[in-house]
């Protein structure tokens, strides 16, 4: 094992029963751990769950590879080979073992958080000092909730939830079972929502009264702000999956099992199917409809809405191969540039 591998300590065998996989090889094997395809050694299982890395797989150390099914014909060093639908998987199932392996710390509510008498707290819950949790606000069972984070008035907090360090849960805001929230989060900020004076320019505030339902099973990552509605309710569907520091503004609808990746802002009242996924640095104007299953590639602008199952990309945002074809075209436009330029017999510009 390498200094850096997590330890497992499991035979192939017993892996291969584990992840439903097709064992080649040593069966007896014992694997202590977990690694990068570059950094296993001979005690280490690691996987190929990218064709791109297929060299560095061939060439591993590992002892154990967890490797795509249809690759049986190919040579491995690696004298163990377990053969999956989904290597990538089939690791994360492991990681899970490894962390069911770690110590848990008994529940717990430490008598530095600060919870109001008229808060509920479900069986088995664990706060961590310097929590402040507000009047009528509900935490279900077996949450943990990390230290510094602070719960709104009326707020409540699902069975299973994980919420680490420094995450804010303002007022009235509603959180489903099993969700995961990250450091830095706030969850029901204010909407930016103003009414200008048109005589004096001057900015006025609308009261934002909503708050913010997410669904089950959903992630939130780090430095996320997710904005209450000023009416109503802004909606994270079930099992979507949010990067860091995504911004999603007031009255927004997200469906379900959507994937936000990093940077991705969404103006407000704006509503995505199921399974949509924004990719880095793309956003999306107000008031829009991004239909079911629609790909946004990276650093796409939407300013108008999206039909079911398209794929766009760039900005304004084009169907994929229309976007690709043009910028193939903006790159030769010196060279297009300058045949007009002879065909046309005379300097075009000075």
């Amino acid at each position: 094992m390498s200094e850096n591998s997590l330890y497992l300590g499991k035979k192939t065998a017993e892996i291969a029963a584990l992840v439903r996989g097709k064992l080649e090889g040593d069966g007896d094997l014992m694997i202590a751990g977990l690694d990068s395809l570059e950094n296993a050694g001979p005690l280490d299982i690691s996987f190929l769950g990218n064709p791109k890395y297929s060299e560095a797989a061939k060439n591993s150390r590992a002892g154990c590879l967890l490797l795509p099914k249809g690759s049986e014909s190919v040579s491995y060093q690696s004298p163990s080979r377990i053969y999956v639908e989904d290597p990538q998987y089939a690791f994360s199932q492991l990681l899970v073992e490894v962390e069911s392996q770690s110590p848990k710390s008994p529940p717990l509510v430490d008598e530095k958080a600060v919870i109001h008498y008229e808060a509920r707290l479900g069986p088995e819950v664990s706060i961590a000092p310097f929590v402040v949790i507000e009047r009528k606000a509900v935490v279900g069972e077996r949450t943990i909730i990390g230290p510094h984070c602070f719960i709104g008035a009326g707020a409540r907090i699902g069975h299973s939830c994980r919420i680490y360090p420094n995450v804010v849960i303002r007022e009235n805001c509603v959180i489903g079972d099993r969700a995961i929230i990250h450091s830095g989060a706030v969850i029901g900020s204010d909407g930016f929502g103003f009414s200008t004076d048109k005589k004096t320019g001057q900015h006025r505030k609308i009261p934002q009264l909503g708050n913010v339902v997410i669904g089950d099973d959903v992630e939130i990552g780090s430095n996320v702000s997710i904005d209450r509605a000023t009416i109503g309710s802004t909606v994270i569907g079930d099992g979507t999956k949010i990067d860091n520091l995504v911004q999603i503004a007031h009255n927004v609808r997200i469906g379900k099992r959507c994937l936000i990746v990093g940077q991705v802002g969404i103006a407000g009242s704006t509503q995505l199917g199921d399974q949509v996924i924004l990719a880095a640095q793309s956003g999306v104007a107000g008031h829009l409809r991004v239909g079911e299953g629609a790909i946004i590639m990276g650093q796409s602008g939407i300013i108008s809405d999206v039909e079911k199952g398209a794929i766009l990309f760039g900005s304004p945002a084009r169907p994929r191969k229309e976007a690709f074809k043009l910028l193939a075209l903006y790159g030769r436009l010196p060279e297009l540039f300058e045949s007009i330029k002879k065909l046309a017999g005379r300097e075009l510009i000075e």
